[in-house]
């Protein structure tokens, strides 16, 4: 018998009664739903990036860098200013490795070589400086008009900051004073590169 279905000819008390049993059970049935809804999550999202800039403002501008390297000496013997460039961490995310490509414009006897310093660099000579002061290799081009990739883990790790390299005219030979030798820096950083979002509850 359905204790919340009461005849017409019931009394005042059984259809009380009956009221207060049905008003039992859906408040009953209300707890009951509120105790499985789950807590929601809520997942970190964010974006990922860096790119190679000539700027030391913290501007960090877009695409490729173009550098361009002008033979100061003569054709037999070369001379050619090293360098420096930021790669600054363009996304909102942490970043762990970064995918460096140079794209070179150069006679055969030219190859480019990326370093980095873990000492201090001299912005004036382009010399790495300090205890240690020793150089490591990021990147190097073959010779001539050529590309390279390489994916390295020196890379700006957090949002917001750079890291400071140095790109190199190494040659064998001659080289004429024109044109000019040219070294254009990419970089690209795949999701795999970024450190997972975490996840919270809420």
């Amino acid at each position: 018998m359905d204790a919340c279905r009461h005849p017409g000819r019931a009394g005042a008390a059984v259809v009380a009664a009956a009221l207060l049993v049905c008003t039992s059970m859906a408040a009953a049935a209300a707890a009951t739903t509120a105790k499985v809804t789950s807590a929601s999550q809520s997942v970190g999202a964010g974006s990922w990036g860096a790119v190679a800039t000539s700027a030391t403002d913290g501007s960090s501008g877009s695409g490729s860098l173009l550098l361009t390297f002008r033979n100061a000496g003569t054709t037999s013997s070369p001379s050619f200013a090293p360098q420096l460039f930021n790669v600054r961490n363009t996304g909102s995310l942490a970043i762990s490795r970064a995918a460096y490509t140079g794209t070179a414009t150069a006679p055969s006897s030219v190859n480019f070589v990326v370093e980095s310093c873990n000492g201090t660099w001299n912005e004036a000579s382009g010399a790495c400086q300090g205890s240690p002061g020793t150089l490591a290799t990021v990147l190097t081009t073959p010779a001539g008009s050529s590309s390279a990739t390489i994916v390295s883990t020196t890379v700006p790790e957090h949002p917001g900051t750079a890291v400071r390299l140095r790109a190199t005219v190494k040659f064998t030979g001659n080289v004429p004073n024109s044109p000019a030798t040219t070294l254009t820096i990419g970089v690209a950083v795949d999701r795999t590169y970024v450190r997972a979002a975490t996840t919270t509850n809420g």
